[in-house]
């Protein structure tokens, strides 16, 4: 429908939902790219916004509530231990936020089309991105020839850098969703009736779970298996039975995956036993101090303390654990969003942070109960999972964590139709 319609439809609109629709094949070439897409976007979406003169479109409690935590970041510019560090992080947050309200506003508000041809495209990119991760379990190396440098994680189109686990999860839920709420439109030769394909919707979502897993990003993995196992007994009031099956049979799966891998030389037995679940059993505080993260952890909290109210300045932990004070630490962030906030932002910004996440989940969640839109609940479910306190994460503010974390918070705001 959209393609045999391009001819009624504004050559800014092709562009941006272009844009859209390629997004998760555009965020394999870097940030440089990333970055770009996004302006477009940003500057597309507001040129509409002023020829229509739709102005109260970002006339909300949600925009401003954006809008009090940019300032909040430039303020913090001030008291910046090198505020040339976070001049370009505090200022170009500004574009995250519109990017949220532009992806709103073409996938969801614009025309149904729309929607329809991004989610689509984004669910074929998404399966392509699946079978190359299964191929590459299985033969070593991804479809390109990619090959992962590191036992028991996996690289796909990434190559050297093995970061496709958040990619995964971050498009995960929102692809199930488009899915289960398309299940009437698709043709299966042995999934003809509906209740035949509720059972084939389990199977997908066992395929995406167990997809994670072999990721081998273990901290990825969790907020995934988090997100779809609280997705499985909201999304409909029925099948429970089945859904418990579904879960039982993972975690099954899961358990002899880890303790009985032989093939791969124990590799996933020990990532996924040996150096987290039994360190974390035993002794979760220990496990934490002698983690790789734990270092980073404790730079992130000691420098916290010596700047209380306005932290560092965004950018600004890689320079100060660089100096050696707090320890041998090279990172160039904490590993960790609340400490990193704590760090970089101080006191000051962090609260600000938790009342703005807290709002917007509560908001989230109150709409949910009212009109069940179940794109707002894996939005929403995504945030919350990667706002979990001490589960390793990307920096809340680099280009590549920043912008899929933002895109899923695009689904979470403000929604009032079914």
């Amino acid at each position: 429908m959209f393609l045999s319609s391009l001819n009624n439809i504004k050559k800014t609109d092709i562009f941006a939902i272009l844009l859209i629709s390629f997004f998760p094949v555009l965020i394999f070439f870097g940030s440089g790219v990333i970055n770009v897409q996004i302006i477009l976007l940003d500057l597309l979406f507001l040129v509409e916004l002023f020829r229509n003169k739709n102005f109260k479109y970002l006339n909300n409690k949600y925009f401003y509530s954006f809008i009090l935590i940019w300032l909040v970041l430039l303020i913090n510019l001030f008291f910046s231990s090198y505020p040339e560090n976070s001049f370009s992080r505090s200022f170009g947050f500004f574009r995250f936020i519109i990017f949220v309200f532009a992806l709103k506003y073409y996938i969801f508000d614009k025309n149904k089309y729309y929607k329809n041809y991004i989610l689509s495209t984004w669910t074929v990119i998404f399966f392509i991105i699946s079978i190359d991760l299964v191929y590459e379990f299985f033969v070593g190396n991804n479809l390109f020839g990619f090959e992962s440098y590191m036992p028991g994680r996996l690289a796909g189109f990434f190559n050297q850098e093995l970061k496709i686990g958040y990619l995964y999860s971050s498009l995960s839920l929102i692809i199930f969703t488009f899915i289960y709420l398309n299940l009437e439109n698709f043709k299966f030769k042995y999934f003809e009736n509906l209740k035949s394909k509720k059972y084939l919707i389990y199977l997908i979502m066992l395929f995406i779970l167990s997809i994670s897993f072999i990721i081998g990003e273990r901290a990825n993995f969790i907020k995934t298996f988090f997100m779809f196992f609280c997705f499985i007994f909201l999304f409909e009031k029925k099948f429970y039975k089945i859904k418990l099956y579904v879960v039982l049979a993972f975690l099954l799966v899961f358990s002899a995956a880890i303790t009985l891998d032989k093939e791969s030389k124990n590799i996933y037995k020990h990532r996924f036993w040996g150096t987290f679940l039994k360190p974390v059993i035993n002794n979760p505080i220990k496990y934490l101090n002698n983690s790789s993260y734990g270092d980073h952890y404790t730079a992130a909290y000691n420098i916290y303390k010596d700047n209380k109210l306005f932290g560092v300045g965004l950018k600004n932990y890689r320079e100060q654990a660089a100096t050696g004070k707090y320890g041998n630490n090279t990172s160039t962030h904490p590993h960790e969003k609340h400490l990193e906030l704590l760090a970089e932002t101080g006191i000051i910004g962090y609260l600000a942070f938790l009342i703005f996440f807290l709002f917007m989940i509560i908001k989230s969640i109150k709409n949910y109960i009212n009109y069940n839109n179940l794109y707002q609940l894996a939005g929403t479910l995504f945030v919350i999972a990667n706002l979990i306190p001490l589960i390793p994460s990307g920096s809340l503010f680099t280009t590549f964590t920043a912008t899929l974390f933002w895109m899923n918070f695009a689904f979470l705001i403000f929604y009032k139709n079914k």
